[in-house]
């Protein structure tokens, strides 16, 4: 065999050889299983693995004796050797040997000790006579059955954090972020318990305990606060505030994955993630979008060595993606470990700092530190405003400045927006606020950001057109540049932060600070990188989608920044004239198109046209086929046996002033849920509203004869809504749940209910403060499917529909886009 190049050459040509030496030791080449299933369960959870070989103390395969991995030909990986003897521990019975090749190197392990043995011990004889070491190895079994159901991918951990948390919404009847707060108590618990290689975070042993009146969960919390690695996560005094049937079923989801085997990679994207949906509907002001986040760190060039700082971290994306590029920097040097761990020890321990005015949000951002295997920079994130210093005691009773002055040779940061700044002091402390009774907060942000870097460091932040544009906020923009060099300025487009509760026009600023301040604004520093990008990779909703322009654009800066030249219809060049929003420069290239353009694009229109026809003609046989147009299949039932109403006499929240509250609506003609403000409790006129729950049936009272009736989803669960929209769940019955609320939905926004929903509406006003009460919603009597076979059906059908019709409006858009090519000879207006 020549060169091995991947791991079916290894078990190809490299493991019959290995098996040929083996029967030189007295094993019996036809006892081997090649491809060997292993079924293993724990609790409802089972899993099939496969070994590539065990190697039988007899031909009929009864008493396995050794298993034998293979891996690719490159150096073994940390969980190799782990691996191998888990499928030893997993058989019948415990194989006493485990043999790992990867064609270059061959290793053995004892299957009992862990421990690698020499090759040539493993003999027949030598795996015959370990086998009553290994009678009742039922320890050995459930720890390698333990590490086997690890969490290996990022949607398995999103689903166990999600599947805890509205486990705790529901029991609980908590809003989507204090759920977060009790869930991370026990996640980190469990942590810190896998830490200290404990057992007791297990339903057997809280079961035993609970017995006793004790709950262990809530004794192991108490350990977890006072551990140094999770120091500054919890309040000394804070307690899980969850019943104890809660607490089981936390123990239950998390006791069959160990944690502490899972990756870094893999906790720390789950958890952001979660932490995306969870503050997108409560705290979405505190998360910025993953493209964004990423763009700007490879725009800032990371260097190993670096200081950066966030003062106004919300959950921390700006430092974790810092950490994530930087660490991945210093495993690629060419030095010995030992400097390696020096250099990510100055990383963890004194490179990375965040500022953020809430405590919640702080605390996610220690959180997600630690999840992302940063546990010591949590360390450097201080909760208090972020335009003022960060200032500790030492031991010997003196002060420390952690984040202030000139200090940082980066910051990154998106700040509010917004807000504006009324504190005198912070006033009085910023020259952009120095004698004024208010300013705009992102604009104090950005002299902020600027007053934290050295000269000669870089700023990047995320700022509002407003301040870049409006004539008002010239000295902003004139003060930015006497302090500051533009390097770059690429706008978003509005759908960026859509799904966060902002659609603000909004811009990336790439800033150099300089040695020191310019007596007057430049004219003329050359050219300036500027870009425009209309699809940031995100749905209005908050979902990603592809198309992702900050790829390209980030690749034109590079090549520009760099000295190189670029091409590309979405950047370009030129020098800054007083404005600093680049819509004000953007000139759309020609989109005149050749003969052989348009005719793709009409054939393409074409292509798309003939499909929908298809979809409509297979809906319309669909439905032939099926019995939901059979009046007979359906029985009239009122609504108030289907649904059940969230009230809001029990469920209502008082308002708090500095709280920030994302305001849910309801589109009309089923056009579904969205945030539609995002305003603080002293800005909204009442006192009380209620929170979202996800999943839910959720109506505008005041519209509901335009249709304004939608199931709640993800994206505005834990927002809050006034009583003007009332919330129902589905009472239970023979129909799923989802199912049931989808179909009347359908139903409700109907042409053949809308003039029923009118009649029955109320009020002096018809188009605004006419209102279906919920007393009278509740009374209909809509037409509910025999069976839940046919509802299913009948609700695929009515989401084909939706579905068509929002692709119809895709083709609409797209013919107007065909226009606009074949009106491109129209020579371009100038300014």
């Amino acid at each position: 065999m020549g060169v091995l190049t991947n791991e079916g050459d290894v078990t190809g040509y490299e493991l019959p050889q290995l098996v040929k030496d083996l029967d030189d030791r007295g094993f019996d080449p036809d006892a081997v299983a090649y491809k060997h299933s292993i079924s293993v369960q724990q609790g409802r959870k089972k899993r099939v693995i496969e070994a590539d070989a065990v190697m039988f103390e007899e031909k009929s395969r009864q008493t396995a004796l050794v298993v034998i991995e293979t891996k690719p030909p490159e150096p073994f990986k940390k969980d190799d050797a782990a691996q191998a003897i888990s499928y030893a521990r997993l058989l019948d019975n415990v194989a006493p040997f485990a043999i790992l090749t990867n064609g270059l190197d061959t290793r053995a392990y004892d299957t009992l000790s862990k421990k690698q043995v020499p090759l040539k011990s493993v003999t027949k004889a030598a795996a015959k006579a370990k086998l009553n070491q290994l009678m009742g190895s039922g320890d050995l079994v459930a720890e390698a059955r333990h590490e086997l159901f690890r969490v290996e991918n990022v949607q398995d951990y999103k689903r166990i954090l999600r599947a805890c948390h509205n486990a705790i919404r529901n029991n609980e009847g908590f809003d989507p972020t204090k759920a977060f707060d009790e869930l991370s108590k026990v996640m980190f618990t469990k942590l810190y318990e896998e830490k200290h290689h404990g057992e007791r975070f297990n339903l057997k042993k809280y079961d035993s305990m609970a017995a006793d009146g004790v709950n262990i969960i809530h004794s192991i919390f108490e350990q977890t606060k006072s551990d140094p690695d999770f120091k500054g996560l919890f309040d000394p005094d804070a307690t899980i505030e969850l019943n104890a049937r809660t607490v089981r079923q936390l123990v239950a989801q998390f006791e069959n994955y160990d944690l502490s085997l899972t990756e870094f990679d893999v906790k720390g994207e789950a958890f952001e993630h979660f932490l995306g949906d969870t503050f997108t509907g409560g705290l979405g002001q505190y998360f910025t979008p993953r493209n964004v986040v990423d763009f700007m760190i490879e725009a800032s060039d990371p260097k190993i060595g670096e200081t950066v700082v966030d003062p106004f971290c919300g959950t921390g994306g700006f430092l974790i993606a810092w950490h994530s590029v930087v660490s991945s920097m210093i495993d690629g040097l060419p030095v010995a470990n030992a400097e390696k761990e020096t250099r990510r020890k100055t990383l963890d321990e004194s490179s990375i700092f965040g500022i953020d005015w809430n405590e919640r949000t702080a605390q996610a951002c220690r959180m997600n530190l630690s999840m992302h295997g940063d546990g010591e920079s949590s360390q450097n994130v201080f909760k208090q405003s972020g335009f003022s210093d960060a200032v500790t005691r030492k031991s010997d009773g003196s002060e420390e400045t952690r984040i202030g002055g000139a200090m940082f040779d980066k910051c990154l940061t998106n700040p509010p927006f917004g807000a504006t700044e009324s504190d005198p002091e912070i006033l009085a402390s910023h020259d952009l606020g120095r004698g004024r009774n208010s300013i705009e907060r992102a604009a104090l942000a950005m002299e902020r950001a600027i007053s934290l870097t050295n000269p000669g460091g870089l700023v990047a932040i995320v700022i509002m057109d407003g301040i870049l544009a409006n004539p008002s906020m010239k000295f902003v923009r004139d003060w930015m540049r006497k302090h500051a060099k533009v390097n770059a300025m690429v706008s978003l487009n509005p759908e960026t932060f859509e799904g966060y509760g902002g659609r603000a026009n909004t811009s990336i600023l790439l800033l150099e600070k300089r040695d020191s301040p310019l007596d007057s604004v430049p004219e003329d520093e050359g050219p300036v990188f500027m870009a425009m990008c209309h699809n940031s990779g995100y749905a209005p909703n908050g979902r990603e989608v592809d198309g992702n322009d900050l790829i390209e654009i980030l690749d034109a800066y590079k090549k520009w920044r760099d000295g190189e030249t670029f091409e590309s219809e979405l950047a370009w060049a030129e020098p800054l004239r007083e404005r600093l929003d680049p819509r004000h420069y953007w000139r759309p290239a020609s989109i005149a198109a050749t003969t052989a353009d348009l005719s793709v694009a009409l054939r393409t229109a074409s292509s798309n046209l003939r499909v929908l026809v298809s979809e409509v003609d297979r809906i319309q046989s669909d439905y032939e086929e099926s019995k939901i147009h059979d009046p007979s299949q359906f029985v009239a039932t009122k609504i108030e046996d289907l649904l059940e109403e969230i009230t809001w006499k029990e469920n209502k929240i008082r308002l708090k002033d500095d709280e920030t509250y994302a305001e849910v609506g309801v589109r009309w003609w089923g056009g579904g849920t969205y945030v539609r403000s995002r305003r603080r409790g002293s800005e909204i006129k009442a006192n009380y509203m209620m929170p979202v729950e996800g999943g839910t049936l959720i109506y505008n009272r005041m519209f509901a004869f335009r249709a304004s009736f939608a199931i709640a989803g993800d994206e505005v669960s834990g927002g809050y809504v006034s009583n003007e929209f009332p919330m129902f769940r589905a009472k239970d019955s023979e129909f799923q749940d989802d199912l049931l609320l989808r179909w009347i939905v359908h139903v409700l926004t109907a042409p053949t209910s809308v003039g029923l929903i009118d009649a029955e509406s109320q009020g002096s006003t018809k188009t605004s403060r006419n209102r279906l009460n919920q007393s009278s919603l509740m009374e209909l009597k809509i037409p509910i499917p025999n069976t839940p076979e046919i509802m299913e059906e009948a609700v695929r059908l009515l989401d084909r529909a939706d579905a068509l019709r929002d692709e119809l409006k895709d083709l609409g858009d797209g013919a107007q886009s065909l226009r606009d090519s074949f009106s491109g000879f129209i020579p371009q207006p100038s300014r």
